[in-house]
């Protein structure tokens, strides 16, 4: 355990989950909208000044990140520490969990906790400020094979490894105890308003009541992309910085401040984050979508483009590339769609998609998780080897 200060002042957290640096929304790279955001961040942090920043899972989208996606954390990091803000950093289940945790040791040095790996418990820094100690404790995404080293008999669910893997007697409940954690989290059967973007698994399984956390002051969740609280105010997904999906063109995305001072005492609020690029879903008639209506999705917007006329248009969607060349999926919504007449989406989606993204999504889907580091790396062999044989 180590104690950190923070000046006499009470501690200030900025909340934060599901970055997925080196994403796609549909094959168009995204790094440059993501390094905005951060950078965004960063003036909040000026503005601020908060003790801490939590983040909580899924930082990298895949769990072999690509060279930008490294470099934006690493750049993230070393601005939070020149200006003497704490990182801690948990992996979630998208990270390469090992790879997230290289050169922890002399990162901590520096105020940069991450934990990466699962070590049987939940990690523990302890924080100080004018109303005495804070804990904050880090538990990386679990799934209940992870406890096979720790324990004599293996949880069959993931709320049963949760509860394992929480400081339980150790928890100091006279003070105040911080957790980050990235898991499916309900409340009484309630579950989180969810978008298309992320991954979730059938039957439940997955699920962690709120009341496993009813120990906590703050419980700083990732893994759901709505910021959102869970039952109580003290229980929150930050919800993901940048909308990756169209399911959440119509969310405000945020930082998640909480500021706790004596035991007891919260306060949440959250500060709203501006896209460099906007994203919309039109909806209309040929005639009306080429029209002044919509001139201002003509550059500077990621655009759904929903078809509505009932007789056959020739060359739609390129009609409609050249008007808007921020188009990513486009459908057809009529009559004989909706009766299953004719396909009812022909979408744009794998125009900008490698080989790799498309079997990786495809894997995904089937068995409810990524693929392996080892699995990643047999796929890029074999796409190789069949670009060679094309070539």
């Amino acid at each position: 355990m180590t104690k950190y200060g923070n000046g006499g002042y009470r501690m200030k957290f900025f909340h934060m989950a599901d970055l997925h640096l080196g994403r796609k929304l549909l094959g168009e790279p995204l790094w440059k909208e993501q390094q905005d955001l951060l950078s965004q961040v960063l003036r909040m942090a000026d503005e601020e000044k908060p003790g801490a920043v939590l983040l909580c899972g899924d930082i990298y989208d895949k769990s072999i990140p690509s060279q930008e996606a490294v470099g934006l954390l690493d750049w993230f990091l070393e601005e939070m520490s020149v200006r003497g803000i704490q990182v801690f950093l948990i992996s979630g289940n998208h990270d390469g969990a090992q790879r997230l945790q290289f050169a922890s040791g002399i990162l901590k040095k520096e105020g940069i906790h991450i934990a990466g790996t699962f070590k049987g418990r939940a990690e523990h820094i302890m924080l100080t400020d004018q109303f005495g100690p804070l804990h904050v404790w880090m538990l990386p995404f679990l799934r209940p094979g992870m406890l096979r080293p720790f324990a004599e008999e293996i949880p069959e669910t993931y709320e049963e490894a949760v509860k394992t893997a929480l400081p339980g007697a150790k928890l100091h409940k006279e003070e105040r105890n911080v957790l980050l954690a990235h898991q499916f989290v309900t409340a009484g059967g309630e579950r989180p308003e969810i978008s298309d973007s992320e991954q979730h698994s059938l039957g439940g399984m997955d699920q962690v009541d709120a009341s496993v956390f009813e120990a906590f002051d703050y419980v700083a969740l990732g893994h759901i992309h709505r910021p959102q609280k869970i039952g109580d105010v003290k229980i929150r997904y930050a919800g993901s910085p940048l909308k990756y999906s169209f399911s959440e063109w119509k969310q405000t995305k945020s930082v998640t401040v909480a500021e706790l001072g004596d035991k007891g005492t919260l306060s949440v609020r959250k500060l709203p984050l501006k896209p460099k690029t906007g994203m919309a879903v039109l909806k209309d008639t040929m005639e009306a979508l080429v029209s002044d209506k919509y001139e201002k999705y003509r550059e500077g917007y990621y655009l759904s483009v929903v078809v509505t006329d009932e007789e056959i248009l020739e060359h739609p969607m390129e009609r409609l590339r050249k008007i808007f060349p921020g188009m990513l999926e486009f459908a057809v919504e009529n009559r004989r769609s909706r009766s299953g007449g004719i396909s009812g989406s022909a979408k744009l989606t794998c125009l900008k998609k490698t080989p790799r993204d498309l079997f990786g999504e495809f894997y995904e889907k089937q068995n409810g998780i990524p693929m392996s580091d080892a699995e990643q790396e047999l796929l890029q062999d074999i796409i190789e080897s069949m670009e060679e044989v094309g070539s």
